[in-house]
């Protein structure tokens, strides 16, 4: 056998799986760069729990004219405006003492449909115009403001309220979060996005 033939086919074989690995790569890249995070909201008040809006981009939450990241835990989270430093948040949770549930807790709860229940406490900022928490969910359906990057109304004033938070039963991670504080509520559906545990 003429060996330039082989060796031939050796390049040629070599091509072939270096085509392969830039193929896999490349494919591996795309479905990387195309994962999308998604939330969705709703207020709770006047008795009444409004629509679930969905918001989706890039790890981040969108309002109808910000995005924003989310940065934290399933013990809480912040939701700050994107470009901003996370210690310029608009919306702060954190449970009190919150510790995973063991498998048999988990299955319990999601067998009986039996939500988890924690006290915890929330930050949000209102302004002069929106001077309750009311009034800026009625306008903007979840928490809007920060003082911090001077992009909002000022004067704001950051209020500090005792939480009730509620997680909806789950398999692997929570993902629905009911916050109540000052007679109104805070829904936070997670859906795809998680967090690094």
């Amino acid at each position: 056998m003429d060996i330039s033939i082989i060796t031939k086919n050796k390049e040629q074989l070599k091509y072939h799986l270096l085509m392969k690995k830039t193929m896999f790569v490349v494919i591996i890249m795309t479905i990387a760069l195309s994962v999308r995070a998604q939330i969705s909201t709703c207020s709770w008040h006047d008795g009444y729990w409004g629509e679930w809006k969905s918001h989706t981009t890039r790890y981040t939450y969108s309002s109808p004219s910000f995005e924003y990241d989310i940065y934290g835990n399933y013990s809480g989270f912040i939701i700050y405006k994107k470009g901003d430093h996370p210690s310029e948040y608009i919306f702060k949770f954190e449970i009190d003492s919150y510790s995973t549930p063991d498998k048999k807790t988990i299955k319990y709860h999601k067998k009986n449909n039996l939500w988890y229940e924690y006290s915890g406490t929330v930050e949000y900022y209102v302004t002069e115009k929106y001077p309750t928490i009311y009034a800026i969910l009625k306008a903007f359906e979840f928490p809007y403001f920060n003082c911090n990057s001077g992009s909002y109304e000022n004067p704001c004033v950051k209020r500090t309220a005792r939480a009730t938070i509620k997680i909806a039963p789950y398999k692997k991670r929570p993902q629905c979060y009911n916050i109540y504080f000052d007679n109104i509520g805070v829904g936070i559906d997670m859906e795809k996005t998680y967090f690094k545990q």
